[in-house]
């Protein structure tokens, strides 16, 4: 069994696609987007994801596509209408293959009867169609009924295909083993026979990926207090540690129990936005609305003489609260870039403890936060106007042995042994771990090469390790303590400070009050470039 087959989502396919440069019809265009709402959900706890024709660029080979599609899907939804029976494509092409997907076991064929016609001679005739009944999706009283129904219906067959994955792997585990051979000490680990779809190691991990490895109990943590009241969680880690994927999956998680959610990247923002008070708060309040759908009112809430973070507060008590009327979680990514701004964090990070402090006004109780950032709070905060000491705190942690040898299996990599000397070079940095295994899964490198090459300009960390010392270099006091504890064979003492702030970066960690080098990749490069020592 494949561990694509257990971690993907069900790929589905809907098929309506008249080909020849011809249209779908408008009436069964704006079914088939209204049943890709009622799959969204679906989509978003991972379960499947769907394409169809409107995916397809501009000046594309939209007949190839549709067959690398049609090819792939683990599901393929016929949308039956008297404009899908008239189209010799449909017909005669898509339906030909799907049908003889789904006789060869590949594929689940589902019929969604769209409007009233004569199908009941077709090829998928004797095929279960949906909705209930197979009464066509126009002809139903209420309409959201018809699609409520379908939507069950497709989560019952990706419910099937999961327990048969499940079921299918139980035998092959039950089975004899084959004998194997172990890669011999430093080789490259083999991957797997069948080798999953692979990832390139960048950036947030999709919701739907199977390479988003959980830390218990942090995930669980994250899910339970988010559903609390003015619930406040903060998520501190160095840089590609997984901080906006364990965001996103906790607002999903939200989301799934029909709370309103806005995630913003203080990246989005241009430059000029952090030059006054005002302005931030108005960009802020702005993006909050657009991100919900919401007509902008700020003329309306942006007058008279109280004070900007008066009118901020305002904003979302008068008018985006009670426009959501119901739970809403918010997650702000990257907060690190508004401590570069003195005075402006200052009073955007009270506004947030003022807010979480409203706990006993039922609409205030509405607002639930989620705040990520890599760095130390060096912002003097009052310590009763700082959102950074309420609500449930988590530090991301590495990655366990054993969370290694996780991600390895999902990469279709046997590491056997071969998890020490990795994890001696990379520690358990996520980043850098799924950088390693991409590359050995995809075989561009064996183990050995790996390692021999990692610290250098010619590995797949040269870019990583190249920003890390324009950092040190920048800052004279950094750079003194990172000498510091690489002439060091020992944990190191520097000033408290400067070692939070490299533990910040991602570069060190902390051994008591003393810190060292994170991993060797940190360890061997930087002492090359800093300060002339080899290994």
């Amino acid at each position: 069994m494949r561990s694509k087959d257990l971690f993907s989502p069900r790929y589905l396919v809907c098929c309506d696609w008249p080909g020849g440069g011809q249209s779908i019809s408008h009436q069964d265009e704006a079914l088939r987007d209204e049943l890709a709402k009622h799959l969204s959900l679906l989509e978003r706890q991972g379960v499947l994801s769907h394409w169809h024709d409107r995916q397809i660029a501009p000046g594309s080979d939209w007949a190839g596509q549709i067959d690398r599609h049609l090819e792939q899907a683990q599901i393929i939804l016929l949308l039956i209408s008297a404009d899908f029976l008239a189209s010799d494509y449909c017909y005669d092409i898509e339906l030909k293959r799907a049908m003889e997907r789904h006789r060869a076991g590949e594929a689940v064929v589902i019929p969604v009867i769209l409007r009233p016609v004569d199908w009941q001679v077709a090829d998928f005739s004797r095929l279960q169609g949906l909705p209930k009944n197979i009464q066509p999706v126009t002809t139903w009283p209420n309409q959201d009924e018809a699609f409520a129904d379908i939507a069950k219906g497709i989560r019952q067959v990706v419910e099937g295909l999961q327990t048969a994955a499940i079921e299918a792997l139980a035998d092959d585990e039950s089975a004899p083993p084959e004998p194997a051979l172990e890669p011999a000490e430093g080789q490259a680990p083999q991957p797997s026979s069948t080798l999953v779809d692979l990832e390139i190691p960048e950036g947030q991990v999709p919701l739907s990926s199977p390479f988003y490895v959980e830390r218990p109990p942090i995930e669980a943590d994250c899910y339970q207090a988010i559903l609390q009241p003015s619930a406040l969680i903060r998520i501190k880690a160095p840089r590609q540690m997984g901080k906006s994927s364990l965001m996103a999956r906790i607002l999903n998680h939200a989301s799934q129990h029909d709370y309103r959610t806005v995630g913003i990247s203080f990246q989005e923002a241009d430059g000029d936005i952090f030059a006054e008070l005002t302005g931030f708060l108005q960009w802020f309040c702005a993006t909050l609305a657009d991100a919900l759908g919401l007509p902008d009112q700020l003329d309306q809430h942006w007058k008279g003489p109280l004070g900007s973070k008066q009118k901020c507060g305002n904003y979302l008590y008068r008018y985006i609260l009670p426009a959501i009327n119901g739970p809403f979680a918010l997650g702000l990514d990257e907060v690190d870039l508004v401590f570069q701004y003195p005075k402006i964090a200052e009073d955007f990070f009270a506004l947030l403890r003022a807010w979480h402090e409203k706990r006993n006004d039922p609409l205030w109780q509405h607002l639930r936060l989620i705040i990520t950032h890599s760095k130390e709070v060096y912002v003097p905060l009052k310590i009763n106007q700082s959102p950074f000491n309420v609500g449930l705190a988590k530090d991301l942690p590495e990655f366990t042995p054993a969370q290694v040898q996780e991600l390895a299996t999902r990469h279709g990599l046997n590491l056997s042994d071969n998890i020490a000397p990795l994890m001696q070079m990379l520690g358990g940095h996520p980043y850098l771990v799924r950088v390693a295994l991409y590359h050995l899964a995809t075989e561009r490198l064996t183990l050995n090469e790996l390692l021999a090459i990692a610290p250098t300009e010619e590995g797949p960390y040269a870019e990583h390790l190249r920003r890390h010392l324009q950092n040190l270099e920048a800052s004279p006091d950094l750079l003194q303590a990172m000498q510091v504890i690489l002439q060091s064979e020992e944990p190191a003492t520097v000033g408290s400070k400067a070692a939070f702030r490299l533990q910040s970066m991602g570069v060190v960690k902390f051994r008591q009050n003393s810190v060292e080098p994170l991993c060797d990749l940190y360890r061997i490069a930087f002492r090359e470039r800093l300060i002339g020592l080899q290994g």
